[in-house]
């Protein structure tokens, strides 16, 4: 990657953070001109578009980043979740619902399990109306391995 793609990233990621929303999304789509492979930038691109009520145009750059050959799975992965928040800003639950679930699948073959995909799912079924698929993610959430040392509330003293 180009350090003129990295600067323009960084400045843009500065520029969010102070709320130029509509400046940063230009930021990260140069950047993501500059480097079409940059992952960060296409996420982040994507996800200014989508807090300026641009959803289609983020789902339709995060789409472009997941046919993009080479692609590394740690990337898909990314992608796959921005694309399932992209989507539900769009109002596409059903898409948003594949998203994760891909995700989460990819998730667990890496040796990552994306645990914060079944809350996510969970609400996605809910919303639409399965509640009893929705049950099925909260309780798989809820058996997950505890990761980085932290104990479930019951378990802490």
């Amino acid at each position: 990657m180009s350090t003129v793609a990295r600067r323009y990233y960084v400045r843009a990621v500065e520029q969010l953070r102070r709320g130029e929303v509509d400046d940063a999304a230009e930021g990260f789509r140069v950047a993501l001109d500059m480097a079409p492979m940059f992952v960060e930038a296409r996420v982040a691109y994507a996800n200014a578009l989508a807090r300026t009520g641009d959803a289609p145009r983020a789902a339709n750059s995060l789409r472009a980043g997941l046919a993009r050959p080479g692609a590394r799975p740690r990337e898909i992965l990314l992608v796959q979740r921005a694309l399932g928040d992209v989507l539900i800003a769009a109002g596409d639950y059903r898409g948003a619902e594949e998203a994760y679930f891909t995700a989460a699948k990819l998730g667990d073959q890496l040796g990552v399990p994306q645990v914060d995909l079944h809350d996510r799912l969970a609400r996605l079924r809910a919303k639409t109306g399965r509640f009893g698929e929705a049950l099925d993610e909260l309780l798989a959430a809820a058996r997950a391995p505890v990761r980085a040392g932290l104990a479930p509330v019951s378990e802490r003293r």
